[in-house]
This record gives C-alpha cells, structure tokens and sequence, in this order.
C-alpha cells in the first residue's frame, strides 16, 4: 500500500507547498493537459491543491486520493470556492474506475512513495488510452546525497505561519540506504497554540537517477517525450547536472500499446 497523509500533515501539507511555490506546476500540468484533452486523472490528489486550480481553468479532472483525511480537507476546500470535485479513496497502485483516461498526473513524488514503482507504472499504464499521456515528477535527494543535511539528525525542514498567527513547523530526521536507493524520513509536525499540537510520522521514498527512470518508463510501456528541470522547461538540457539543479525531473511520457 501507498503511504498516505493523516492528521496534522494532511492539515499542513499544503501550507508547507504554497508558501515556497507560485502555482508554477499548476501551469505546467495545465500545458500538458492542452496536449492530450479528454478525462484526466491525478494520483494523490491529496485536498486538491493542484486539482482544484486546474479544474477553476475548465479542465476535465479527477482526482485518487488514499488519505480520508486528505479527502475531507479537500471537500472543505472546495465547498469553499463552490467546486464539486470527483474524487476517489482509494490506492494508485490497485485502483481502478471502469474507464480510461487521456492522461494522468503524477506530480511531486507521489511515485517515489510506492512500495513497488514498477508495479505502479504498469497499473497506470492500464488506466490510459493507448496514446494517452503521463505527467510524471520526481526528485533526486541531492541536498541529502551531498551531506548538505545532516544524517540521523533533527533538522528544521519547513515552517510557515497561517492565516490565524499560528506557526507550524516541520522537524526531519533521515536516514540513506545507498544500496537500495532508499531515504526513510522521521517527521515531527508541531502547530503552535493553546494547546499546541504534534503529529509524527514515517515516510520511505525510493530515488532514481535520469537515466533509470527513462528505462524504467520504457520496460512499462510508455515513451518519454520530453523531460526538464526544476519546473523550468527551457532550457532543455541532455542529462541532469547535480551541480546546479535541485534535482526535480518532470517527465512527459505517451502510453504505447
């Protein structure tokens, strides 16, 4: 099973994402949707941060979702701005809604938080149309490859301050299994206030490097289009360079028969 987001970091999720982004996926995701029209499905949707904008722009859009408390976050969200989103509870790695899709998206790392990748590859390849396309966004976890955060030592990872004062903050410890291209995380999440507030979880993520994920799209049948760096598609560039990147690739792949 995937590993969903509960309790205050469903609740904080997203305040960590839209404090350090300006939508600028949002725009990316909306680009590649341009490209192939028709029903599309997001994986981990979470409470919509992504889905809800795309669908304010009149794009045709569904949203898989394993965390119920992600789930609820997200109908509030869009109660608030009068959206009535299809959602579905349910797992990447199994799910399956009796229909296909144009395309699908995959965006942050949502793949990395799968127990068998591959597996997953080749379980969205049957929800796609033949033709169909696959937005798909990972990291490479340079900033710990590098030792530019410490291993095994609590580290301030995030912090924001919400719309009513309060401060919430996440603390990361972590651990690399370099054989198996493994970084298991510890997360602390605090959220000041009378009381205050704490949640800890553990989170596994499996990394690839560029050339792997491109053989990896390929042995699941899909074709990579095109790739580029850190949400900036241009310049394009050969192959990642770790001395000036912050190792995210965003792939655009066609589902092949």
């Amino acid at each position: 099973m995937s590993q969903p987001y509960l309790a205050l970091e469903a609740e904080l999720h997203d305040a960590f994402w839209e404090a350090e982004d300006d939508g600028s996926e949002v725009r990316l995701m909306a680009a590649f949707l341009r490209k192939f029209p028709g029903p599309a499905l997001e994986m981990g949707a979470g409470s919509g941060r992504l889905l809800l904008p795309l669908l304010q722009l009149g794009f045709a859009v569904e949203g898989l979702e394993l965390s119920q408390d992600m789930l609820a976050l997200g109908s509030i969200r869009a109660r608030r701005l009068g959206i009535s989103p299809t959602m579905h509870e349910g797992d990447m790695a199994g799910w399956t809604g009796g229909r296909k899709f144009s395309a699908l998206l995959a965006p942050a790392f949502t793949l990395q938080l799968a127990a068998d990748p591959a597996a997953v590859l080749r379980h969205w390849h049957g929800l796609l149309e033949n033709g169909g396309g696959l937005y798909l966004t990972v990291f490479i976890p340079y900033a710990e490859l590098l030792g530019d955060l410490p291993e095994n030592a609590w580290y301030e990872d995030h912090r924001v301050t919400l719309a009513d004062g309060r401060i919430g903050l996440l603390e990361t410890r972590h651990r690399l299994d370099r054989a198996r291209r493994v970084l298991e995380r510890e997360h602390c999440y605090s959220l000041s206030g009378d009381p205050p507030v704490t949640h800890r979880s553990r989170q596994t993520l499996c990394w690839f490097e560029h050339e792997e994920v491109v053989a990896l799209l390929n042995a699941c049948g899909f074709r990579v289009d095109r790739f580029f760096v850190d949400f900036a598609p241009e310049p394009t560039v050969d192959i990642p360079d770790d001395s000036d990147s912050d190792g995210i690739l965003t792939y655009h792949a066609t589902r092949m028969a």
